[in-house]
């Protein structure tokens, strides 16, 4: 059943192939290779979300998982991938660490400039440390067309004028019976 629904996603999706892409050009993940592919409409709730990452290697193995988002829209005739950032951490089995953090995808869709007829969810849970495991991948496709994104961020920044000057009004009232004006 995975060979025939595959099939059928690449009809519908035809970006679908363009995901996990290397820098050679080379697909590295293929939808056959995914465990299931739900499809959903896209809403606020997705974009307050951010992907995240969790690694771990020693000489003996280590795991990676992820959720990691993709935005895709069209541009002319061309279908447009871009992998966003991931909030996360590594670590080994020398005790370096790393954590790094990232912006939700409402904010990164606003920063870049992208209004995508897709968000792609892609999940990949590495079960078993030592590498002996069945390592499983989800992906959720949303549809992103009939959600209208310029008004999310316009409420995103109207919130954000409000707090920010709540914040200002505290720090002017802070200081009235002192010298000079805020």
């Amino acid at each position: 059943m995975r060979q025939y629904r595959a099939k059928i996603l690449r009809k519908e999706f035809p970006f679908i192939n363009r995901l996990f892409v290397n820098y050679e050009g080379q697909t590295k993940l293929w939808p056959e290779d995914i465990d299931d592919i739900k499809v959903r409409r896209g809403d606020k709730i997705l974009l307050a979300k951010k992907g995240f990452e969790d690694s771990y290697s020693w000489s003996g193995g280590g795991h990676y998982d992820y959720t990691i988002y993709f935005a895709v829209w069209k541009d002319g005739e061309e279908w447009r991938v871009v992998e966003l950032d991931s909030a996360g951490y590594s670590g080994t089995g020398s005790g370096e660490r790393h954590e790094w953090d990232a912006d939700t995808i409402g904010e990164q869709l606003f920063t870049k400039g992208i209004n995508p007829d897709y968000i792609v969810k892609c999940i990949q849970n590495d079960t078993d440390d030592n590498g002996n495991g069945k390592v499983t991948r989800f992906w959720t496709i949303y549809k992103m067309k009939r959600f209208d994104l310029k008004n999310y961020h316009q409420e995103q920044i109207d919130k954000a004028a409000v707090a920010l000057k709540a914040e200002i009004a505290a720090v002017c009232e802070g200081k009235k019976g002192r010298r000079g004006k805020c």
